[in-house]
């Protein structure tokens, strides 16, 4: 609320000085604009000092606020040389603009040091943006400063000389960063540091831009809004000194593609070709360099949107892993890699609602388990269990299902295996009961085997065939251990013979 309320007063007195410049004589109006600016940027300043000494931020958000003290100190001390400049001081004239130009070349450092620290396709995206951006406010710049005999007024052989030159090189580097740094706002977020320095900067580089031409074309250098431009800037500076620094994270698809902040680069390019456009249409003719700027700026853009494509390609791909990693996670037991209880459960309901004439479970429970783990340890008692997996697996086909249902319990389901059921439960028997090399000791450990069958029209579920196996697999342990029992009509017939 009060970052709201400062924000309407800002606006407000940048309105007020704009219109009292008509009025006021030009001495008075350069003083009371000079003195606001001054005293704005000198509050900024300390401000931002203060911050940089706070080491409680990073190195590199000191470093950012260290840039942003430097840049409105420079601009207040260059509005006070004004000041005494216009009281008679003739002096003070050179030095305020060279402080001028130097705030101006500090700020847009201030806003990359603040902002995340991209790499790879991200950075090579920003600079893009960057250059494409600066390539159409030159563009614009050359459609919009006067040219001719206002040029000769000024006394000036080309708009783009001198000092015009290195103050438009250094708004439009400063007008494209602030532009690309307010591209990467996330919408709903609180306002950042960076972003409110961003639109300061903006308003500053347009501001300035129209200060030139104006001393170009020989208007009063607070026509077309300067007078409110430059009032603006300095208390919008003011007011970002004291926000905290925001630190977006990685690219999003969201924030690539549907954020409109993102289309804040697009602005100049798109009113650079219309400008363009205009002119063609009516002059019938269009100067080399303004072609080549467009050109350039086009084919940035283009190549930009290339590397959002790879972006967003990357992304979708890296997506697309996580979210099997994620439903691999869901249905497998990260131990073993065989099928956790729930996604067993749910696959082998399935087959048995399916056509089929008989179904088989399996229940394997080992012996001699809780020995390794009490001896060895759990690392060992994981070993065991992985290799025994890796065993049961390696004598299973693709069609049968298998499911570690917990501890050093397994479960498997076999669909029409007719006699082969029998010898598979044997085979695996003799399969668990071979020895193994366990983290430098020789281990063995039995099981015990109960197996259920449940023929077509009986409508047994999976539960209750489980529930079976499981029955025959106690049964088989009560019988002493390493051997097979199966369940049928409630009865316990002889072992499965071997």
């Amino acid at each position: 609320m009060r970052l709201r309320i400062a924000l309407l007063a800002s606006l407000a007195l940048a309105t007020i000085m704009q219109l009292l410049h008509p009025i006021l004589p030009d001495t008075a109006g350069f003083a009371v604009s000079d003195v606001i600016i001054a005293l704005a940027s000198g509050y900024a300043a300390v401000n931002y000092r203060d911050r940089a000494r706070d080491t409680s931020n990073p190195p590199r958000i000191q470093l950012a606020f260290g840039f942003g003290a430097a840049a409105c100190a420079a601009w207040s001390t260059s509005n006070t040389l004004f000041l005494v400049n216009v009281l008679g001081a003739g002096w003070a004239g050179a030095p305020a603009v060279v402080l001028s130009t130097l705030a101006a070349m500090l700020v847009p450092i201030a806003m990359v040091l603040a902002g995340p620290r991209l790499r790879g396709i991200a950075a090579a995206r920003q600079l893009i943006d960057v250059a494409a951006v600066s390539g159409a406010f030159f563009a614009l710049v050359r459609e919009f400063m006067p040219v001719g005999e206002a040029q000769q007024v000024a006394g000036a052989e080309d708009a783009f000389s001198g000092y015009a030159l290195t103050i438009v090189v250094v708004l439009g580097f400063g007008a494209a960063v602030a532009l690309v740094t307010l591209a990467a706002s996330e919408p709903g977020r609180q306002v950042s540091a960076q972003q409110l320095l961003a639109f300061a900067a903006l308003v500053q580089a347009i501001t300035l831009l129209a200060s030139t031409r104006n001393t170009v074309a020989g208007e009063p250098w607070w026509a077309n809004g300067v007078g409110f431009g430059y009032v603006l800037a300095a208390l919008v500076m003011a007011s970002s000194s004291k926000l905290a620094v925001s630190r977006p994270g990685t690219d999003g698809v969201e924030q690539l593609i549907f954020s409109p902040w993102a289309l804040l680069p697009y602005i100049p390019v798109a009113t650079a070709v219309g400008v363009a456009a205009g002119r063609q249409l009516t002059d019938g003719e269009l100067s080399p360099t303004l072609v080549w700027l467009l050109l350039s700026s086009f084919s940035l853009v283009l190549l930009r949107q290339f590397l959002t494509l790879v972006t967003v390609g990357r992304l979708t791909v890296a997506l697309e892993r996580q979210r099997e990693a994620l439903a691999y996670q869901a249905h497998h037991d990260p131990l073993t890699g065989l099928l956790n209880r729930s996604a067993f459960d749910t696959r082998a309901a399935a087959r048995l609602t399916a056509g089929y004439l008989e179904a088989c479970a399996i229940v394997i429970d080992l012996d001699g388990f809780k020995p390794v783990n009490d001896t060895l340890g759990h690392a060992a008692g994981d070993d065991v269990l992985v290799s025994v997996a890796n065993r049961l697996k390696a004598e299973l086909r693709g069609a049968d299902l298998i499911c570690r249902a917990g501890g050093d319990e397994f479960a498997i389901l076999l669909i029409d295996a007719g006699p082969r059921a029998a010898v598979l439960a044997d085979r695996l028997l003799r399969r668990i009961a071979q020895p193994m090399m366990v983290q430098g000791h020789h281990v063995k450990v039995g099981g015990s085997v109960g197996v259920a069958v449940t023929r077509r029209g009986e409508r047994v579920g999976i539960s209750a065939l489980l529930r079976n196996a499981d029955s025959a697999m106690y049964a088989a342990k009560a019988a002493g251990k390493g051997t097979v029992r199966r369940h049928e009509n409630g009865e316990w017939p002889a072992p499965i013979p071997r």
